[in-house]
């Protein structure tokens, strides 16, 4: 038998039932909130359940039979749980692995995901929060108001979620999770709604300090793509502590290892050569070995990680309302990302801090060659300044490529935001095939950049492009660094959204379905690249920014106003087309500005 299949150990939790036995599960003790399915923790063990191990423990077989696992760690590294949240979970965060090593003498923080098994119809979990810093979160615990700045994300059955350490999250009331994560049983509570422990008749204990200290502030919200691996197999995730799969097994399938996996059985059942297995069954498939594996059944698969640091490039959006910190790849694609609310109005260090943070969790990973950060302009590329952003007004004038680069220990490019756009979508996007492009974005201001043979074109001052302060009309609303009747003041979502507030409408896309206010809107973004197209002749321009979500409203009226006010011979000859690489192109052109 080359399989190593484990039976579960039950724990005991407040918060637990007994919904655990719809997924194969078999206890007579109440309150049921975790199976471990894979575990070596002293508290908890899993026990080999057939085959020539039988009766061994998951770390005594880890400690003498190492070749079967293939690799080189001190203990096992993995825990996995099916777990019952029959009510809500206590709000909680876990340390990291410098920090649990300090704090708490364990090998292991604790880095972990879920998968949903069973979600009622609008089901949330609490994942991340809204404190701007370290101070307003502690404030906010010492108040016993942390409620109140916890972000909720929807949930549905199938869902998978990372939740790297630091995240404060918490499951709720009615929800079933396989959680996959690091061999670690450290938690930090930092609220639990005042329940008493039914055993003692006290109140949990509460570890804010602890917590407050392992906890991102602001929120580090993480996002990674799911990759086809081929016909059965997707990865779900691959970090530094783990990877996860997800196969779906609907004939029979070779499969190879080459460090060990750990196998679940989240629905249907499946055989393994010849030995058959049901939901919730966890098995080891040992390092080194083939197996044949059929039947109809969805399962979770997780291994652990090559040690092995792949070179990557790091690209910055500082924008004026979320900043973005991705690893890119050298195709241009982003391959995961943290991102996290700027907050202009605080101190630039500790925006810099927050940037610092996000790209040593990554240095865990990969071997950074490049750092490139790009923000609105205008900016004083030579010195690595802010000049006088109109949506940064707090850091008009502030050094941001040296303090970058001395939090780093790595030097750092800094360019215009919608240069790098430019640049990303003249090099990966939509304008790839052509020569010169002018790239337009339309969201919180306009930008743009030109791209000519996929050279950025910068300018004697750095500020070829800042086309948001082009003059389009002769009047419009008093700006504090934007001329009277600019392009920005008229056509940015910043502008409509204030004539969405004084007219009482939600959004920007209720205003433009109101045909004089779309005609407002068109007629000066179309003066603005009629203006473009008259002064560098442009292959194509590309339009992008979240303005070009309400596209569909303005779109051929857009193009029907910019040929009635170009050169005859012009017609048509511009190409007016929407960003391909959309909410990506300002980090993936921030990652190849070297």
């Amino acid at each position: 038998m080359n399989i190593i299949p484990l039976q579960p150990h039950y724990q005991y939790r407040l918060w637990g039932g007994d919904r655990l036995k719809c997924f194969g599960f078999h206890f007579d003790e109440p309150s049921i909130g975790e199976a471990w399915t894979a575990s070596a923790l002293k508290q908890g063990g899993s026990i080999v359940s057939a085959g020539p191990y039988e009766g061994m423990t998951l770390q005594a077989l880890y400690e003498q039979a190492p070749e079967l696992f293939g690799i080189d760690a001190p203990e096992f590294p993995l825990l996995i749980k099916w777990i019952d949240a029959n009510d809500d979970l206590s709000i909680q965060v876990h340390p990291d692995d410098e920090l649990a090593q300090s704090l708490e003498k364990e090998p292991y923080g604790k880095n972990e995901c879920w998968y949903i098994l069973d979600a009622p119809e609008g089901s949330e979990i609490i994942y991340g929060h809204t404190f701007e810093s370290k101070d307003a979160l502690k404030q906010a615990l010492a108040d016993g108001n942390v409620m109140t700045g916890l972000t909720r994300k929807p949930v549905s059955r199938g869902d998978f979620l990372y939740v790297p350490a630091g995240t404060i999250h918490a499951l709720t009331k009615d929800l079933c999770v396989l959680e996959i994560q690091q061999s670690s049983d450290t938690t930090y509570r930092l609220y639990d709604y005042g329940r008493m422990e039914t055993s003692t008749g006290h109140t949990r204990d509460l570890h804010v300090e602890q917590g407050a200290l392992a906890s991102f502030a602001p929120h580090l919200d993480y996002a990674e793509p799911v990759l086809r691996l081929d016909h059965f197999r997707k990865q779900l995730t691959r970090n530094p502590y783990f990877f996860v799969e997800k196969w779906n097994i609907e004939r029979e399938e070779s499969v190879s290892t080459d460090t060990f996996r750990i196998l679940t059985v989240v629905a249907g059942s499946l055989e393994i050569d010849e030995h058959l297995f049901e939901t919730g069954g966890t098995i080891v498939l040992p390092a080194h070995q083939s197996f044949e594996v059929k039947g109809n059944a969805t399962c979770l698969v997780t291994g652990v990680s090559s040690l092995d640091k792949q070179k990557a490039r790091i690209g910055i959006d500082l924008g004026g309302t979320n900043t973005r910190v991705a690893v890119v790849s050298k195709d241009g694609r982003v391959e995961k990302q943290f991102k996290f609310k700027t907050h202009p109005h605080l101190e630039m260090e500790a925006t810099l801090r927050t940037i610092s943070q996000a790209v040593k969790r990554f240095e865990l990973e990969y071997e950074i060659e490049h750092v490139g950060i790009v923000a609105p302009g205008p900016l004083d590329l030579k010195r690595g300044t802010f000049l006088t952003p109109p949506n940064l007004p707090n850091w008009h004038h502030q050094y941001l490529v040296e303090p970058l680069s001395d939090l780093l220990g790595l030097p750092v490019t800094l360019e215009n935001d919608a240069n790098a756009a430019a640049l990303a979508e003249a090099k990966f996007g939509a304008g790839r095939n052509v020569d010169s492009i002018f790239y337009v974005t339309v969201s919180t201001g306009v930008g743009g950049g030109f791209v000519y043979k996929k050279q950025l074109i910068s300018g004697a001052h750095g500020s070829a492009g800042e086309i948001g302060n082009m003059i389009v009309r002769t009047e419009g609303p008093i700006h504090h660094t934007l001329n009277v009747g600019s392009l920005e003041t008229h056509a940015s979502g910043t502008a409509l959204h204030e004539r969405a507030k004084v007219r009482g409408l939600h959004d920007t896309m209720t205003l433009l379905a109101d045909e004089t206010e779309r005609n407002k809107f068109v007629d000066s973004l179309a003066t603005g690249l009629v203006n473009i197209i008259h002064t560098v002749d442009p292959d194509m321009i590309i339009l992008g920014g979240g303005v070009t979500a309400a596209a569909a409203l303005y779109w051929n009226q857009l193009q029907d106003a910019v040929n009635v006010r170009v050169y005859p011979h012009l017609r048509g000859e511009t190409k007016l087309v929407l960003q391909q690489l959309k909410g990506d192109a300002g980090v993936i052109g921030a990652a190849f500005l070297a």
